[in-house]
């Protein structure tokens, strides 16, 4: 008998963990297909009908997974937010065995890499800014926060290496770096020309800023006048 319950146990156990799964699976497939819906067609476009059918899904079963296509376009937002880092995440935390300085002065690439994948987020950026603004609230908050800390652990590096001057006050220091860089990026709408030069001169400000003795010396005496 007590074979028998361990046995109805295990079952019903098992049966809880496929279920699970395949609730997962589904709510993932869900984003994926909508995520990519609302890249081609825009937010508003995109009606929860159109997700459906892509996924030859019923509403009552998307229904069983999100309350509303505002929760579906929050939850498409954070993807496209996590593919964006997973694909251009910040060198000084990507490579560190390289000096910060050579890091911040060969990032141009990278930088003009990030701004050419990131265009075909500039439509839905916008759909977000006219018909979800809570949404783009949010998520600008998370993205904020995810900059700040990039930013303080490429200071906290530069001071490892003995490069940045040792009386940064570092969180105001942060704060006001990543509030110059949400500037910067605010100016997509100019040509990248224009945008790539006012890079280069933040990187050359940043380093004046931060940069002890040594770290200008090293700065001058490599990339200056090249």
């Amino acid at each position: 008998m007590l074979s028998y319950c361990f046995s109805l146990y295990i079952c019903g156990h098992f049966k809880i963990c496929k279920d699970k799964c395949n609730m997962e699976r589904i709510k993932s497939d869900i984003i994926n297909t909508a995520s990519d819906l609302f890249k081609k067609y825009g937010l508003r476009s995109v009606s929860i009908d159109d997700v459906c059918k892509e996924l030859h899904i019923s509403k009552k079963t998307f229904y069983n997974y999100f309350k509303q296509k505002e929760q579906l376009i929050e939850e498409a937002i954070c993807l496209f937010h996590e593919e964006s880092k997973n694909k251009h995440k910040f060198p000084w935390v990507e490579f560190g065995e390289k000096n910060i300085i050579d890091i911040l002065m060969d990032y141009d690439k990278s930088f003009k890499t990030t701004m050419e994948q990131n265009k075909k987020y500039f439509a839905l950026y916008y759909d977000l800014e006219k018909y979800y603004p809570l949404i783009l609230q949010r998520r600008l908050e998370n993205t904020r926060k995810d900059r700040e800390g990039m930013i303080k652990a490429m200071i906290l590096k530069g001071l490892e290496e003995k490069v940045f001057r040792e009386d940064i006050d570092i969180d105001p220091m942060v704060e006001y770096i990543a509030l110059q860089v949400q500037t910067m990026l605010n100016l997509t709408d100019k040509k990248n020309s224009d945008l790539y030069q006012r890079f280069r001169f933040f990187k050359d400000l940043l380093i004046r800023i931060l940069a002890n003795e040594k770290g200008m010396d090293y700065y001058l005496k490599n990339y200056y006048n090249s």
